[in-house]
């Protein structure tokens, strides 16, 4: 009978975990606060939401309602960094939700790999295995880029931007395609972005940090890595994680700050979250103190 009764709790606490890691905490959004202090002056400090791998396949009720909500913080910018879809039928509830926000100087977008190509579950086992990218081509990737310019949202594809802060300040904005799939061109990006504003950067993965280091930039935003989705407390995310991306987290260590979003959804297939909550991240820019 004992032996009954430890089966019964081994089979509760697994369906407890299952129902954890597969539907509440994948739901459970937060917003990750964060100050970074650039060496180039700024008159006024400034704010970005910086919002990833928002991963719609159809209207998501908890993720619109996280967005809602969001969409009324006081902002100057918001940032997306790629993987808007995951099927044609999230175009619709993902421009509905990214028109809502109301930034002082608008919501910027580059794309990630999943919005160029479509991956079935087998694909992803296959990455699993060989730590490559297969997938097919999207077809609807130039629809949700027309819906997100009717919306009002500027869409980078290896391009940058001067946008005024006020008086007389400037921040330019880089937008650097997805390097997943073969799309970043850093140099087209990059092209007249020197001119000693503060300089943003936004890229879909995280992986090319090394070639950004050799660039004149503050901040690089980016996403795609998930937070690992699967975190150890204590240890962080596992250890083959990081064989299939070697920059998870934010870093400081490429001679810029790398914030790289955990995100706010995932690959349908594969959405399970363990102590690493999706979110987004609110960010406050500011000039470094000058040291006495």
């Amino acid at each position: 009978m004992e032996n009954y009764s430890f089966l019964w709790i081994l089979f509760a606490a697994g369906a407890g975990a299952f129902i954890w890691v597969q539907w509440i905490e994948p739901n459970w959004f937060c917003v990750r606060h964060e100050t970074v202090r650039v060496g180039r002056k700024i008159g006024l400090p400034f704010t970005v939401l910086h919002l990833s791998d928002l991963h719609f396949t159809k209207p998501r009720r908890s993720l619109e309602k996280f967005l809602q909500r969001l969409s009324c913080s006081d902002v100057d910018f918001v940032f997306v960094t790629g993987d808007l879809i995951d099927d044609p039928k999230g175009i619709k509830p993902c421009v509905e939700s990214l028109k809502k926000f109301k930034p002082r100087k608008g919501t910027f977008v580059v794309f990630g790999n999943h919005d160029y190509r479509t991956y079935p579950f087998a694909d992803q086992i296959n990455r699993l295995i060989t730590r490559k990218y297969y997938g097919r081509s999207r077809p609807e990737t130039e629809q949700l880029k027309k819906g997100l310019r009717e919306a009002g949202i500027h869409v980078l594809q290896n391009q940058n931007v001067s946008v005024a802060l006020g008086g007389g300040e400037r921040v330019v904005i880089v937008g650097v395609d997805d390097p997943v799939t073969g799309r970043a061109d850093f140099d087209q990006a990059f092209q007249d972005a020197g001119n000693g504003a503060v300089c943003l950067a936004l890229i879909h993965s995280p992986s090319p940090f090394p070639v950004l280091e050799r660039r004149s930039i503050d901040i690089a935003f980016a996403g795609h890595t998930h937070g690992g989705q699967i975190r150890i407390p204590g240890i962080g995310p596992l250890p083959y994680a990081y064989q299939l991306e070697p920059i998870i987290d934010s870093t400081n260590r490429y001679g810029f700050v790398g914030l790289v979003s955990r995100g706010l959804g995932a690959h349908p297939s594969i959405r399970l979250r363990f102590f690493c909550r999706p979110e987004a991240v609110l960010v406050r820019v500011e000039t470094k103190q000058a040291s006495c």
